[in-house]
């Protein structure tokens, strides 16, 4: 049986399952390596119909990258439309450019920065297209997937292929750093363009210089403006080139200057902030800066070019030290054997075994996307560029950006503490920094800047849920620190205009925010989504800071502070104050203490991305005092039972809408009702129809490995449910053996005859013992152990079924002590 792998005529042969990993996480001794299970063009293509929140397809790239590398280069399609944060869209034939700088599975565009285009079109006009951040179409070649490659770490294309003008291109990659390798025909002609305003978003400035002598070009690049907010960040490269420079040039908008040696362009104004209804096309760029640069080869005796690029974000000395620290010669096979073993270890420190190909390729491509991000941001000397402007040096640990923290904080942040522990505590590390440069947790950070977008205090549940699952080398007492300010105290930090908590003393004085009254700490009052809440999501802000006070309890528990989870214990009940028994949801509430009325559940106002229908569950800490509200085991059941009567039906619907991060949890709420055999099926069901690894495999945004992530668990048969606790509520494995290779020891879990259609629990041990819990705690095998899961085709109703058997739920008047039982 066979899995495309390059999307193509490239195939790779695959076995129907894995054996004999070795320790670290290497590749199968008796099978192919795990990259070549890995598809990296999936979610290219759209699985869904848009439901508004970024496009119905994964917003991925199919480029070159390590694991949580800062460079990334890929190609990027036009129009491009279908997946334009992503940069590519699979149903596109031409190519504007390969940029190295992108975002995995973003709603909005972004990144995109300093695209390479190799031509042979001589260049005799300016590359920059009028009012547009595409180049010019004489300069713009097609393809076609027949010449087209991707592994992890690799991406090959074939350029205007069959035609006299065919350029392969060959990427790859390290932490900071890209190789290409060109292959022209031999021409006079061979160019290569350095677009320094091609960003997915306006360029605030396109500054660049070329030096024929060292053979290089170097400069840097400003933009930002991600989801429309105030956000900048400026990216710095050096490109180095193995052939001398038969020509070069720069152009400045449509000024074209052949044989200048710098270009600079600098926008009036490009920050400005725009209310928009839906997902926009990708900007026009008209009003950022448009500069680059060329060089032009003569290939007519040495046919293939190689360049190698350094990226920072912090000077170009810093890209050029990057540079020369890790790609500091020109074998190109030797970085990509060297990109591939970096995979191979990563994806080895989750192995599964006896299952088909096509859901071990789906589980690898899955795991690949999850490590994609957060990103390195720090440079090889240490250096990074802080929230507040200034140069910091990361002293004893890598420092990290792009913190999706809305999405990640429920299942990235928990399967990168268990596998990869180090580096997560690097990055909770990362989020104390920024605290400490901008004055507050960060919400959404795109490289040095707060983004604002997105609700709730989500780095408060990241930190507290990564230290729960054994990311604890960090400053945890700072950490604790900046928690409690965002959660306490109102403010706009000194460099952008940005507060932790939106209309605090509201939520402080009211237990909830308020439908009415407050505004946006940028004054606006509408979002990228066309919401028209005076606060994005009252309800839905109310509820993800009830989250937020809970993680910071628990965390304060470990901490050994129960003062302090007493406090925040207290205040993460305040989703009571939001429950109207007269409709039975947690509705948008005014000041006044009067429910929104007429209240419709399948509306968004009040809500993200969602509804009410589908935040009626959002309240993962206190699952027995919502099950309680809503009238008990059993009525909760039929009301869940209806909520699934489709499992992906958008945000104006009342029923689940499982591509998106506000249903996430809502499968594994029957282990909490006494029918976890329902979890079991529910998990089973989204897992083998909202994902594959074809390019349409995603039914949504991954945003940045979060829907990756959660596919991941629910194949493991776990689920990391309570945000700031290691509870993980059981489903069943999709395979029949799997391991996770941990600092402490083995995980095997063990489901003798596992397959798609028996996804049904009768009977598990955990560590030898008989267990009738559908929960475990991670410390329970955090050190090694053994879960051995018997299933079948057939639901086991017993199973599970005993109210002592839930998983815990804790309200304010729960636990002396602070803490979940165990």
């Amino acid at each position: 049986m066979t899995k495309t792998r390059s999307i193509g005529g490239f195939l790779v042969s695959v076995l129907l399952g894995i054996a004999g990993c070795g320790d670290g996480g290497s590749s199968a001794s008796n099978g192919p390596p795990l990259t070549s299970f890995v598809n990296p063009f999936t979610g290219t293509a759209a699985a869904a119909a848009d439901f508004g929140t970024g496009g119905g397809a994964g917003n991925t790239f199919p480029g070159a990258v390590v694991p949580f590398g800062m460079l990334q280069w890929s190609p990027d399609t036009t129009p491009g439309r279908v997946n334009a944060p992503g940069g590519y869209t699979f149903g596109d034939s031409q190519i504007r450019g390969f940029s190295v700088t992108h975002m995995s599975g973003v709603g909005c565009p972004i990144m995109q920065d300093i695209p390479f285009l190799p031509t042979t079109v001589p260049v005799s006009v300016s590359p920059a297209a009028a009012n547009s951040y595409e180049v010019v179409a004489n300069y713009v070649p097609s393809f076609d997937h027949t010449g087209e490659e991707a592994e992890p770490g690799y991406y090959r294309v074939r350029l205007d292929p069959d035609t006299a003008e065919e350029v392969d291109v060959e990427l790859s990659a390290t932490a900071r750093t890209g190789f290409g390798r060109f292959h022209f025909p031999p021409t006079q002609t061979a160019s290569i363009l350095i677009n320094a305003g091609g960003s997915a978003m306006a360029n605030g400035d396109a500054v660049f210089a070329i030096d024929p002598d060292r053979g290089e070009v170097t400069g840097w690049v400003e933009s930002g403006q991600f989801c429309y907010q105030r956000n900048r960040y400026k990216v710095f490269f050096v490109a180095a080139f193995d052939q001398p420079f038969a020509g070069y040039g720069t152009w400045e908008k449509q000024a074209l200057s052949p044989g200048a040696t710098d270009a600079a362009d600098h926008a009036d104004n490009p920050f400005q902030l725009r209310p928009v209804s839906g997902i926009p096309d990708p900007p026009t760029g008209s009003n950022g800066a448009q500069a680059g640069a060329y060089v032009t080869f003569d290939t007519r005796d040495r046919e293939v070019v190689q360049a190698r690029v350094g990226v920072s974000y912090v000077s170009v000395a810093n890209a050029r030290e990057n540079l020369r620290s890790e790609s500091p010669g020109w074998e190109f096979d030797r970085v990509r054997a060297a990109a591939a073993a970096a995979w191979n270890e990563m994806l080895g420190r989750i192995q599964v075994r006896g299952g088909s190909a096509e859901d071990t390729g789906t589980f690898y491509t899955m795991m690949y996307h999850a490590l994609l991000g957060p990103n390195v941001f720090s440079d090889a000397n240490g250096q990074y560029m802080g929230m507040d402007g200034m140069a910091h040096a990361a002293d004893g640990f890598t420092h990290y950006s792009t913190f999706s923290g809305w999405d990640i904080y429920r299942s990235e942040i928990p399967l990168l503490a268990i596998i990869a522990r180090e580096r997560t505590s690097d990055m909770m590390q990362s989020l104390v920094s920024n605290a400490r440069e901008s004055g507050w947790l960060p919400r959404w950070s795109v490289a040095s800047g707060q983004t604002d977008t997105m609700v709730g205090d989500p780095a408060a549940s990241v930190i507290a849920s990564a230290y729960a699952f054994g990311a604890t080398k960090f400053d945890r007492d700072a950490a604790l620190a900046a928690m409690i300010k965002g959660a306490t105290q109102e403010g706009v930090s000194d460099n952008a205009e940005y507060v932790e908590r939106q209309a605090l003393s509201q939520y402080l004085r009211l237990g909830y925010v308020p439908h009415d009254g407050t505004e946006l700490s940028d004054g606006g009052a509408t979002s990228i989504f066309g919401q028209t809440d005076a606060v994005w999501g009252s309800a839905a802000t109310s509820l993800e800071y009830a989250t937020a006070d809970f993680a910071i309890a628990q965390y304060a528990a470990r901490l050994g502070d129960p003062e302090t989870c007493a406090t925040y214990l207290g205040r993460s009940a305040g989703w009571r104050r939001l429950f109207n028994p007269d409709s039975g949801y947690l509705q948008p509430r005014y000041s006044d203490g009067a429910f929104l009325e007429p209240f419709d559940p399948t509306s968004l106002e009040g809500y993200v991305e969602g509804n009410g229908a589908q935040y009626a569950w959002l309240v993962p800490h206190d699952l027995a005092g919502l099950s309680a509200a809503y009238g008990g085991a059993s009525a909760t059941v039929g009301r869940l039972d209806e909520f699934f009567t489709k499992i992906n039906a958008g945000p104006e619907a009342p029923f689940a809408y499982l591509s998106n991060e506000p249903s996430a949890l809502t499968p594994w709420i029957y282990d909490w009702l006494g029918q976890p055999y329902k979890t079991q099926e529910l998990v089973r069901r989204a897992i083998l129809t909202l994902f594959d690894d074809s390019p349409s495999g995603y039914a949504g945004n991954d945003d940045v490995g979060q829907m990756s992530a959660w596919y991941l668990f629910g194949a493991l048969g776990l689920y990391p449910a309570i945000p700031g606790t290691d509870v993980l509520a059981l489903g069943s494995p999709l395979f029949p053996e799997l391991s996770l290779q941990l600092p402490g020891g083995t995980v095997t879990i063990a489901a003798g005859g596992a397959a798609r259609d028996r996804p049904y629990v009768q009977r598990l041990t955990v560590n030898g013992v008989e267990s009738g819990r559908p929960w475990i705690r991670f410390r329970d095998i955090a050190g090694g152990g053994t879960l051995a899961f018997d299933v079948g085709s057939s639901p086991n109703p017993a199973w599970g079924s005993l109210a002592e058997d839930a998983p815990p739920s804790i309200g304010p008047d729960d636990g002396a002590d602070c803490e979940l039982p165990r």
